[in-house]
């Protein structure tokens, strides 16, 4: 299995003691698997995890049970095979944009010439040529956001992990920017691993999108997305089979979580 997919989590589960209110588990028995340069999608309600299980494959805190594995070996913590963009941009105010895609290169010890070159390209990919001497604060939301991108693909990672990166941006800022990702993701290949509580944006984004429950959180349905993005003059939203996964989608939630509250009986 693990030669097969380039990221695969098996049984991973996650906790944290709650002094005296006991363990309170996070994640539970949560498998799966995606290949090389696929785009998959995680979606659920709040509180089911996903962040934690972000931070589980990023290296940033270590499963309490279970195996993480990447390209084949088991993760043992952070790794320039792994980019992480989060939903705040984490930017350095007192650096430029150049600056700051520049500054995790000079830190591993990249020659100047070298990392001031990746810069530029990846903020010319990132659709911000010609905004590399502008500070944090002269460039918007989304301009901010497109700079963290930059910057976790300056080490030209594997796996590109994003955290509900576009959640704090406009409606209309966060559909640009979900298509500038896909034409990022086309263009360079890269197996990403997406974060969103917006059904909307995981049926858009993913070619797959995993089902999350809570309490515990785990995966609870896989569903494959076969939508055609090739054809911009095409509201994709508006599509049939968009509105028939985000509904299935939107089901799966809904009921689960009905489901998982309390009933109360009344006396007649």
């Amino acid at each position: 299995m693990i030669g097969v997919f380039y990221l695969a989590l098996t049984n991973v589960g996650k906790g944290f003691h709650l002094n005296r209110r006991g363990h309170f588990v996070v994640l539970q028995d949560v498998s799966f698997e995606v290949a090389a340069g696929e785009f998959v999608v995680l979606v659920g309600p709040s509180g089911c995890g996903k962040t934690t299980l972000l931070d589980l494959i990023g290296g940033l805190t270590k499963p309490d049970g279970g195996t993480i594995h990447v390209g084949g070996r088991p993760i043992k913590g952070p790794g320039l095979d792994r980019g992480i963009v989060f939903q705040q941009y984490a930017l350095f105010p007192w650096k430029t944009a150049q600056g700051n895609v520049e500054f995790g290169l000079e830190a591993k010890g990249v020659a100047r010439h070298e990392r001031a070159a990746r810069a530029r390209h990846y903020l010319d990919l990132v659709g911000l040529s010609g905004f590399e001497d502008r500070y944090p604060h002269e460039l918007s939301g989304g301009m901010k956001q497109r700079v963290a991108i930059a910057r976790a693909l300056s080490f030209d990672p594997d796996v590109l992990l994003m955290d509900e990166p576009f959640a704090a941006l406009d409606a209309q800022t966060r559909e640009t920017l979900q298509d500038e990702l896909l034409r990022i993701w086309q263009r360079t290949g890269k197996t990403i691993v997406f974060i969103t509580h917006g059904i909307d944006e995981a049926v858009y984004l993913g070619q797959r999108v995993l089902v999350m429950a809570a309490a515990p959180g785990r995966i609870t349905h896989a569903l494959d997305v076969r939508l055609n993005h090739d054809d911009p003059a095409q509201d994709l939203r508006a599509t049939p089979e968009f509105v028939r996964l985000r509904h299935e989608i939107w089901e799966l939630i809904h009921n689960r979580r009905d489901a998982s509250r309390p009933r109360v009986a009344h006396a007649a």
